[in-house]
């Protein structure tokens, strides 16, 4: 059904059809937040009323209507004589936009009940300077009002010149306020909200057809992406779908794609599909047909399709959410989302892995690694907060994904700055040829490292601070107990310019917690969220080495890693809260988004029914038997609700009604995904971080070295396994497992079933250095799958064997 072509211009102004000449201004869209939208601000009067969000004074974002993209604003309000009510809704950040030459404020209205003209809303824009203009009534431009047919979506469009004496060039926001006191409950969806260029409220060219449409497929599913139209009128796209040979196309998407990206759930394995893409303009006028590509999905033929998949489309997040011009990759994949500097390093690192696996050239990679690295290297740097990427070294957390600046008030951040070395030192160590392009990679990433004072962002202390900010200064908070910034201290200790001390690593090491977990029942270094147990280790290999106070344990940090992984799950299965969709196969917590904003949860500590995708992702390297189960139940239990044309979404609650589904996706989930799915099936990633000299000497100087006791031995990750294949049964009394190790140590191969109960110990003693083989009979088993495992000390690789009967 095509009734978008028939979107209802119920404020219609005259105009002259003119194409439009510069881009539009976007104030609001998706929401930067799952369920709210963080740039806006509402507050009530009593008795009048507001609904709001994201801890009481944000613009609920919802799913359940939209014009673009995914969802749209949610304003739901009772305005009562006596009382008063205004919310204030501006583009992420809070960004200022200079809106000198334009003449419209334009955006779209639904409802599923009339609202009356007269009960509409009055209307205002704010300065960066919070100067107001003055009100004027909605009414007036949508003289019908809302009518309650719920497909259809309303155009208002208010001249600019309506709001007199109001200073364009310092335009922040625009905001609703209480009008007429009827004392009746009203909601209406909003949607869109933008600044059009001057002389022109519809825009009569043709928008050009997209370019470099590419598709993956995977078990019933295509995801599909496409280079973003420049055209300044462009607000999305639609995607067209056939069965091959028919030649008659069907839209698939729902509403306009704000995003160069699109996931199709309804699809058949073995089936082959075309599809096309169509650009939109902001007067709805569809553009000719890209170029059709040509797809069949099909069932994983095995663990490492399925991986690769999982792989792929997470690259795509970081590759098609960057700005090709800065190289900034977007926080979440909303359509004006601000740049995460962490997500950056994570993205940085992932153009290896995209390099490797051969879905971008590496001329490709290089090109946008080398314009990344100058971004960082040459954006300015004072004590000044404002047009500023950063200060004495470090970067904003958030940055502006056009201007490469500092984003709203965002923080100078350290552990974020950690993260982005990481990508950034991953970047210096993965270019290595003798092509000027490579050679000037190295040189800006050193020269991004050397730069940052350490000590600085110490403040007086003997621990890193959580961050810095323009004039109120250095954040209370410091960087102690055990969490993800261990690799932020090793960057630090590691410096050649302004270096941590090592006694730096001694006082975080201090201020840990060795605590027996009730459902592991063993003992580790606790963090309750399992990202503080993942993103250090996406480019540190601590297999193998401990310091001092893991010494001190009999375990090493992987093992440590290991231990909590394996109590997130077996939490999950005993499920004290009695939350719904948890199980054996159905687990992982961690820090995301949750259907009322964004919290940190983990074991036993804030959970609320939340999983995520990223907590068995991360952890995949830990505990392989566990996690790859995980990732494929949640696949295949949940693939139509959860999976995205950048892999698997932010996280779900069962528990909530109705069902929760995070429509986003967030870099710094797709990272430790990618990275750590790679470090499991190659170790590529750590292999190269890890030749890094500075890394190195700063592991030595925090008291790391090689564990050679039994008890906490570690011999880097198992090279590889494999099964001995017998046709047509491949699990016979003569079935033979062969495996290699790189030294000589402690192993164990163990089988599983598919839940995880112990099936049979085929080897636990001490082997050689290299290759061994050990005969085994699964004739016993009844059909089903099984895993088995191969442990070298803390070390674990495993695959999956489907017995057939």
């Amino acid at each position: 059904m095509k009734y978008f072509w028939i979107v209802c211009l119920a404020a219609v102004i005259s105009f002259e059809s003119v194409a439009q000449t510069k881009p539009d201004i976007l104030l609001f869209d998706e929401g930067d937040h799952a369920t709210f939208h963080d740039a806006s601000w509402g507050t009530t009067t009593a008795p009048s009323t507001l609904a709001l969000a994201g801890g009481g004074d944000k613009l609920p974002v919802d799913g359940a209507q939209h014009f673009t993209g995914d969802r749209s604003g949610k304003i739901s309000w009772r305005s009562v004589s006596g009382g008063d009510w205004k919310l204030f809704i501006a583009a992420a950040g809070w960004t200022a936009n200079d809106a000198s030459g334009y003449d419209t404020l334009s955006f779209y209205l639904n409802a599923r009940e009339a609202i009356a003209a007269d009960a509409l809303p009055t209307l205002g824009l704010e300065t960066s300077g919070n100067s107001l203009s003055i009100l004027i009534q909605l009414k007036s431009y949508l003289p019908s009002g809302i009518d309650n047919d719920s497909t259809h979506w309303q155009r208002v469009a208010v001249p600019l010149s309506a709001f007199t004496g109001f200073d364009l060039s310092k335009l922040k926001d625009v905001n609703f306020h209480q009008g007429a006191a009827d004392n009746i409950p009203h909601t209406m969806w909003v949607d869109h909200i933008s600044i059009t260029t001057k002389g022109s409220t519809t825009d009569t060219t043709v928008p050009p057809a997209p370019e470099g449409l590419i598709a993956r497929s995977g078990d019933r599913s295509v995801t599909l992406h496409w280079k973003v139209n420049a055209a300044g009128s462009i607000i999305g796209y639609r995607v067209y779908r056939n069965t091959v040979p028919s030649s008659i196309y069907t839209e698939v998407s729902t509403s306009v794609l704000t995003l160069a990206s699109f996931a199709d759930m309804n699809v058949e394995n073995n089936t082959t599909y075309s599809y096309t893409v169509r650009a939109v303009n902001a007067s709805q006028l569809e553009g000719p047909p890209s170029a059709p590509i040509v797809v069949q999905p099909r069932a994983f033929a095995n663990d490492d399709e399925f991986l690769n998949y999982v792989e792929q489309t997470s690259f795509d997040y970081f590759w098609y959410e960057a700005n090709p011009a800065n190289g900034l990759i977007k926080d979440r994949s909303t359509a004006n989302s601000a740049s995460s500097i962490a997500a950056t390093g994570f993205g940085l690192t992932a153009i290896g892995i995209g390099i490797d696996r051969g879905w971008i050239t590496r001329q490709e990679g290089r090109q946008r690694t080398l314009i990344t690295l100058s971004t960082f290297w040459q954006g300015p740097q004072s004590i000044l907060g404002s047009n500023m990427i950063g200060y004495k070294g470090w970067f904003y957390h958030f940055l502006d994904m056009k201007t490469a600046v500092r984003s709203g008030s965002s923080e100078l951040s350290s552990i974020d700055t950690g993260l982005l070395l990481a990508g950034v030192l991953y970047s210096k160590q993965y270019f290595s040829g003798t092509d000027s392009a490579e050679t000037r990679i190295r040189a800006l990433a050193d020269s991004i490292y050397h730069r940052v004072d350490w000590n600085w962002m110490c403040n007086n202390g003997s621990t890193l601070t959580m961050g810095w900010n323009p004039g109120s200064g250095f954040i209370n908070a410091r960087w102690q107990g055990f969490n993800e910034a261990m690799i932020l201290y090793i960057l630090g200790i590691g410096a050649q310019t302004n270096p941590l001390p090592a006694s730096s690593w001694t006082a975080w090491t201090s201020t840990y917690n060795w605590r027996f977990n009730t459902w592991l029942q063993d003992y580790f270094v606790d963090f309750a969220p399992l990202f503080g147990h993942q993103y250090s280790h996406c480019w540190i290999d601590f297999s193998g080495i401990a310091d001092t106070y893991m010494k001190s344990k009999g375990i090493t940090y992987f093992e440590n890693s290991r231990r909590a992984t394996l109590a997130n799950r077996l939490y999950c299965i005993d499920n004290p809260r009695g939350a719904t969709g948890y199980g054996p196969n159905l687990w992982g917590i961690t820090a995301s988004d949750v259907p009322t904003g964004y919290a940190a949860r983990g074991t036993n500590f804030n959970d609320d029914g939340t999983l995520n995708a990223t907590a068995p992702g991360g952890s995949m390297p830990f505990a392989p038997e566990y996690c790859l189960p995980a990732l494929r139940s949640m696949y295949d239990t949940y693939r139509p609700l959860i999976w995205t044309g950048y892999g698997f979404c932010d996280a779900y609650n069962l528990s909530v009604s109705p069902q929760w589904w995070d429509p986003a996706v967030l870099g710094i989930d797709q990272g430790p995904i990618i990275i750590m799915a790679e470090n499991y099936r190659t170790g590529s990633v750590w292999r190269t971080f890890m030749k890094e000299k500075q890394i190195s000497d700063g592991l030595t100087r925090a008291g790391f070295s090689t564990v050679t006791s039994a008890g906490s031995e570690s011999f880097g990750v198992p090279h590889a396994f494999a099964l001995e294949q017998n046709f047509p049964n491949p699990f016979n009394p003569t079935t033979e497992i062969r495996y290699s190790i790189p030294h000589a140590g402690v192993v164990n191969l163990t089988v599983y079933s598919v839940l995880g109960e112990r099936v049979a110990e085929l080897v636990n003693r001490s082997e050689s250095a290299g290759s061994h083989a050990v005969v085994f009979d699964a004739s016993r088993l009844s059909s089903g799958v099984y895993f088995y495992t191969l442990r070298a000390g803390a070390e674990v690789r495993t695959e999956r064997m489907i017995v057939l009967k």
